[in-house]
């Protein structure tokens, strides 16, 4: 009598894929792993081959689905069913990346949390960002402008997937600040007369004026650069040195984003 039965499809080969990580500057080592069904599968075996063609086979533990990829080279992986057939393999080449590209910030930065000023921070271009104050996640933008005081975190993620850290501290600012000598002499390029603003101040105004009241200097300046000079005076006026003495100055300041202004007023000792 006829006798019904099943005979499965012998399975003869298999599709298997190794998805490797980026093996980055900074890292030891790269992941490598298998993707592939592995139901009739019994030993899988990896395999490497130096720059030299050296071929060796890694000792991992059996059967491992993935690896840590530790030097340059090709890595191989085989699939080998109970019969000791090989049903699948594949291949990578690892290189480790040479990307010279890092986050691009300052170690520190002045804000003012009670007016909301504080600086735009821009690391530079990288497929993703995190932005961390004191391990709490605050941001993933690509620009970040800190509103509190403390020590914050930035990872960046490359385009090949490598992260890379950075870390800076805020301090508290909330003064405009302006620094210049109360003194300077004529032909004396080490005592010159130059001011310095801070983060807060966005337009400065100066006039210097004689003993008699006329306006010798005025220098007017917009969109300054914190920690950068401004408005360089030589001590001249109508192409003649001035004779030595105090002359009275008045000097204007401000902050546009939250239209603070402020005056200063006194004098600059002129030396021979």
């Amino acid at each position: 009598q006829p006798i019904n039965f099943e005979a499965p499809v012998p399975i003869l080969s298999l599709y298997a894929e190794i998805i490797a990580e980026t093996l980055c500057p900074d890292q030891p080592d790269a992941a490598l792993s298998l993707s592939a069904d592995l139901t009739e599968i019994i030993r899988i075996e990896w395999w490497f081959t130096d720059f030299n063609g050296n071929r060796t086979r890694l000792n991992v533990e059996p059967n491992s689905e993935s690896i840590l990829a530790r030097n340059e080279g090709t890595y191989e992986v085989f699939l080998y069913n109970k019969f000791n057939c090989l049903l699948g393999q594949d291949q990578v080449l690892v290189l480790r990346s040479t990307d010279s590209i890092r986050p691009a910030i300052e170690d520190t930065y002045q804000i003012c949390p009670r007016y909301e000023i504080a600086p735009q921070i821009n690391p530079g271009n990288f497929s993703s960002y995190e932005w961390y104050l004191n391990e709490t996640l605050v941001a993933t933008s690509a620009t970040f402008k800190p509103n509190q005081i403390g020590t914050y975190k930035l990872i960046v993620y490359s385009s090949e997937g490598c992260a890379y850290e950075a870390s800076f501290l805020t301090e508290e600012e909330c003064e405009l600040r302006v620094a210049f000598p109360n003194a300077m002499q004529p032909d004396n390029s080490d005592k010159p007369f130059l001011i310095y603003t801070n983060y807060l101040i966005d337009e400065l105004e100066i006039w210097i004026f004689s003993k008699w009241g006329q306006v010798i200097y005025h220098c007017k300046k917009t969109e300054l650069i914190s920690q950068e000079s401004t408005c360089l005076w030589d001590g001249y006026f109508n192409g003649e040195k001035l004779p030595p003495g105090s002359y009275a100055y008045r000097m204007n300041f401000r902050n546009n984003e939250r239209k603070i202004s402020k005056e200063q007023l006194g004098s600059i000792l002129v030396i021979d």
